[in-house]
């Protein structure tokens, strides 16, 4: 079988748009620019899952992606949550309580993942996460930090 250049090119095209879950748009910035660099590393991580996912060697690479995830939220959590205070977040404490229950359900979700050797249910639960706290909770300190005071 000939396989043409314009065949393989859209080929090549397909591969690369489609191994990307998340793309980075600039309504995700915070404007707190090392913030803003930790969210976009907590993407690229997630979708170096998702790649996995897609390319059947996520057996090679959970462990890692796991690992990762939490040592990067340990640090992205402590810098965030020092805004808060530095800004007089009024939400500062309920922010904190849901930065301790994401990292106990990281935990939790990363252990059976790699016991039950599966990555959908850690997958689900960033997704959940990137939409439900980084698109929406700090969505909330953004447009604090933005009102006049």
């Amino acid at each position: 079988m000939l396989i043409t250049n314009e065949k393989k090119d859209e080929t090549q095209r397909l591969f690369l748009e489609h191994n990307v879950f998340i793309v980075w748009k600039p309504e995700y910035n915070l404007g707190i620019p090392i913030l803003d660099e930790h969210h976009r590393g907590i993407v690229t991580i997630i979708n170096s899952l998702h790649f996995g996912m897609q390319n059947n060697y996520i057996k090679d690479i959970l462990n890692p992606i796991i690992e990762m995830m939490h040592d990067y939220v340990r640090i992205h959590f402590r810098i965030e949550e020092d805004f808060h205070k530095q800004m007089d977040y009024p939400e500062a404490n309920k922010h904190h309580e849901f930065h301790q229950e994401l990292t106990s359900m990281l935990t939790k979700l990363g252990k059976s993942s790699l016991m039950d050797k599966d990555s959908h249910q850690f997958m689900d639960f960033l997704k959940k996460w990137w939409i439900s706290h980084i698109c929406n909770e700090d969505m909330l300190f953004r447009k604090w930090c933005q009102a006049p005071f």
